[in-house]
């Protein structure tokens, strides 16, 4: 069992037997296998400047994986820069990115200024949400990768760059390829090293090692001195964490706020996860059209079933709700922000 491998056990609490140091790698915590041969991976192209490709559910630390390419490659000591794709309307990407000449339009400085790819010049741009960028802008920026230069705005001068490139999605890249939503060339030019984060519920051994990481983090913060609790350990270990490593980090703080005891035990985060997770789906636009009745009538009380098998038949349900109303798998997907091979798999794991 995962508690007795990583844990002491001293009645109703715990404490971590294995050094976090140990598996610490500069802001990432893992001692997952998988995980493990991605770092192992990072290590290997250290000294190339070869595109990676990130993919990964939102919250399981897609940026942290970047910096951390970064920290140990060749270009650690030049300019590590970080780009929102999903942030920048299309009509300012131009000037954002290639940058603009003085006077090149109305309102620009008369000084001109720097894009991202001339401030990134000898270093790495990170360019998180790809999959954000329209057709037009996805093939402005194949042509900087391909070529290496680029031409500012109001400019006739090209501008040659040297940069080392790595892109995120938490969508799956391929799947929106075969839909024509994402240029192919682009995908293929960018995907020559493609690092794939598993989500938190697929590497439990993790939510251990982060449990006590965040523990001990907030109790400096605050000043306290909260144990981990047996039972809560389980809650933690059968819990789906939907919002991965963000809400784990969340549900610890919360807990050392709210907990009366020195120890913390399961009974608030069992209720507090079913209450957000009702809120999140009450809220939802679409919760009167697709009518979760079940997710409505959560009853924390209840004792007859676990955490795991709750989440799990709530999750299959809305997945079957969203594919009869919108009468596709692609459709569904589209609609809960993932893939339709993730729907296909979670469907055929429930039967």
């Amino acid at each position: 069992m995962l508690i007795e491998k990583y844990c002491n056990v001293c009645g109703s609490e715990l404490s971590l037997n294995i050094p976090l140091e140990d598996y610490t790698f500069h802001r990432i915590l893992t001692c997952n296998p998988a995980m493990m041969s991605q770092i192992e991976t990072i290590h290997k192209i250290s000294n190339s400047s070869a595109p990676v490709v990130i993919t990964g559910e939102t919250g399981t630390g897609k940026e942290l994986y970047a910096e951390y390419i970064h920290r140990v490659s060749v270009r650690q000591k030049e300019k590590y820069a970080k780009v929102n794709c999903a942030t920048i309307p299309e009509n300012l990407f131009e000037s954002e990115m290639f940058g603009y000449m003085p006077g090149a339009f109305t309102g620009a400085l008369k000084t001109g200024k720097k894009g991202i790819f001339e401030i990134a010049d000898q270093g790495t741009l990170f360019l998180d949400e790809i999959s954000e960028l329209s057709q037009g802008l996805q093939s402005k920026l194949l042509r900087v990768i391909q070529e290496n230069r680029f031409v500012k705005v109001g400019g006739s001068t090209e501008i040659t760059c040297d940069v080392r490139f790595i892109a995120a999605s938490n969508k799956d890249l391929q799947e929106m390829v075969k839909e024509n939503a994402f240029r192919k060339d682009l995908f293929y030019r960018l995907n020559v090293v493609p690092i794939c984060l598993l989500p938190l519920r697929e590497r439990r051994e993790d939510i251990i090692l982060l449990s006590f990481y965040f523990l001990n983090l907030f109790n400096l913060t605050y000043g306290t001195d909260k144990k981990m609790g047996v039972n809560l350990m389980k809650a933690f270990l059968d819990y789906q964490w939907p919002g991965n490593v963000r809400e784990l980090r969340n549900t610890v703080e919360r807990l050392i706020l709210l907990s009366d005891g020195e120890t913390l035990n399961d009974e608030r985060i069992l209720q507090a996860t079913l209450e957000t997770e009702t809120l999140f789906l009450l809220n939802d636009s679409n919760v009167d059209e697709f009518t979760p009745a079940r997710v409505r009538a959560v009853n924390p009380n209840d004792s007859s079933k676990s955490l795991k098998e709750i989440v799990a038949e709530y999750e299959l349900f809305i997945i079957e709700e969203y594919i009869k109303k919108t009468g596709s798998m692609r459709k569904a997907a589209a609609a809960l922000k993932t893939s339709p091979s993730v729907l296909s798999r979670k469907l055929n794991n429930r039967k």
